[in-house]
C-alpha cells in the first residue's frame, strides 16, 4: 500500500513540476524580454541625450563642467527609471511563480510523503526574483563609468574636439546654365526654370593636428543639372552634333536634365579659432567664417528630355531617353565661401556639355550648400 500512495505522489509531483516548469521557462523568457526592451530604450534615451548636450558644448553655449554635471543627473535618471520599470515586471512575475507553485502545492497537500523543505526552499527562490540584484558587467577600458549598476559610455570631450575628420551631409541649390565664347549664360534658357540640385556625403579633415586653419573636405555626390527653354524649342542630335531647334507643336515647357556620381575635394579656410577649457583644446567647425576653392571630377549616368506640347486641347508628354552626345565625363573647378554651416558656392566645368559640337558650352552653377553635420 505505501507503494502504491509514493507511485501515486511521485506522479502528482512530476506533473505538476513539469507544467510548472514549462509556464515557469516560458514567464522568464517573456520577463527577460522585457527588461531588455526596457533597458535598450533607455539607454538610447541617454545616448540621444548625451549627443545633446554635447553639442552644446560645441556651440559654447555651456561650459564642460556644465556639460559633465547634466551628463551624470541624465544617467541618474535613466538609472531610477529602468529601476522602476524592471521592479514592476519582476514583481508581477514573483506574484505569478507563487500561483503557480501553490496550486501544484495544493494537489498534495495532506499526503504524509511530501517533503516541506523542498516546498520552502522554492518558495524562497520565487520570492527572490524581484529582490535578486542584477549581475554587473564587465567595466570597459578607459572612459566607461559605472553609476549605480547602469554602466554609461561617456564622451571622451578633449577627443571628441580635437577628432581631426567630422562627417556632413551636403544638399545644395544652385542656378545653372551654359557659358561660351560667345556668350557667358545662354539667354535661350530660363533663368528660375533652369537648376542644378545636389545631395551627398562628405567628410572634413583638419590638415594640421594643433591648428584649426586649413582643412580638406572631400566626398561624393549626385548631381542633376537642368536647363529650360524660354520658347517653343528643344535639342536634337544630328550625327555627332547636338543644336537646338523649334518644337513642331506649342510647348508648355522643355527641359533637359544631366545626373552625374561626383567627387568633390576642395582646401578649405577655417577661420574659426580654437579654445582652452578644463585644460582640454576645443578645434569646433563651421563655427565661423570659412572659404575655399577645389575642384570636382564626375561620371554621367542618365539624360532625359522632357517637352510637353499641347495637342486637341490636351497637353502630351514627349519623354526621350538617350545619350544627345554629352560628355560621359566630367570635371572642373569650384569655390566657396560662407558663415558656419551655409555657404554661397560656385561649380564651373571644363568639360563642354555636348561633344563635337561646333561652339563649346561649359555648364556652370552658382548657389547655396548647406552641410549638416553628425549624421553618422
Amino acid at each position: 500500500m505505501k507503494i502504491v500512495n509514493f507511485i501515486g505522489v511521485f506522479f502528482l509531483f512530476t506533473v505538476g513540476t513539469l507544467t510548472a516548469q514549462t509556464n515557469y521557462d516560458a514567464e522568464i523568457a517573456h520577463s527577460k524580454r522585457t527588461i531588455d526592451s526596457i533597458i535598450s530604450a533607455e539607454k538610447a534615451l541617454l545616448k540621444e541625450k548625451l549627443i545633446d548636450i554635447d553639442k552644446q558644448v560645441e556651440s559654447r553655449q555651456i561650459t564642460a563642467g556644465v556639460a559633465k554635471e547634466l551628463k551624470l543627473q541624465a544617467a541618474e535618471t535613466a538609472r531610477a527609471t529602468i529601476q522602476l520599470k524592471t521592479k514592476e515586471v519582476a514583481t508581477k512575475l514573483s506574484y505569478t511563480l507563487r500561483q503557480k507553485v501553490d496550486e501544484n502545492h495544493a494537489l498534495l497537500k495532506g499526503l504524509d510523503t511530501i517533503n516541506t523543505v523542498d516546498y520552502k526552499t522554492v518558495m524562497q527562490k520565487v520570492d527572490s526574483i524581484s529582490n535578486e540584484p542584477k549581475k554587473e558587467k564587465p567595466k570597459k577600458p578607459q572612459h566607461s563609468k559605472t553609476i549605480q549598476k547602469i554602466e554609461i559610455w561617456e564622451f571622451d570631450e578633449g577627443k571628441y574636439y580635437r577628432e581631426r575628420t567630422e562627417v556632413a551631409g551636403v544638399i545644395a541649390f544652385a542656378f545653372h546654365n551654359l557659358n561660351s565664347d560667345l556668350h557667358f549664360g545662354d539667354n535661350r534658357y530660363r533663368a528660375w526654370g533652369s537648376k542644378s540640385f545636389e545631395l551627398g556625403y562628405q567628410l572634413n579633415t583638419r590638415v594640421f593636428k594643433n591648428s584649426n586653419l586649413l582643412h580638406v573636405t572631400y566626398g561624393v555626390s549626385w548631381m542633376m543639372d537642368k536647363l529650360k527653354m524660354k520658347g517653343d524649342e528643344y535639342f536634337v542630335k544630328e550625327g555627332n552634333i547636338t543644336k537646338i531647334v523649334p518644337y513642331p507643336k506649342e510647348t508648355v515647357r522643355s527641359k533637359f536634365k544631366t545626373n552625374y556620381f561626383i567627387l568633390p575635394i576642395n582646401l578649405e579656410f577655417d577661420l574659426g579659432s580654437s579654445y582652452e577649457e578644463n585644460e582640454e583644446t576645443y578645434y569646433p567647425t563651421q563655427n565661423n567664417f570659412r572659404f575655399g576653392f577645389g575642384g570636382y571630377v564626375g561620371i554621367l549616368f542618365a539624360t532625359k528630355q522632357k517637352v510637353k506640347y499641347y495637342e486637341k486641347n490636351s497637353v502630351v508628354k514627349d519623354v526621350q531617353h538617350r545619350d544627345f552626345n554629352v560628355n560621359q565625363w566630367t570635371y572642373g573647378l569650384s569655390a566657396h565661401i560662407g558663415y558656419r554651416s551655409a555657404v554661397f558656392y560656385a561649380r564651373y566645368s571644363l568639360v563642354p556639355l555636348f561633344t563635337n559640337n561646333p561652339v563649346n558650352e561649359y555648364p556652370f552653377s552658382i548657389g547655396i550648400r548647406f552641410e549638416v553635420k553628425d549624421i553618422d
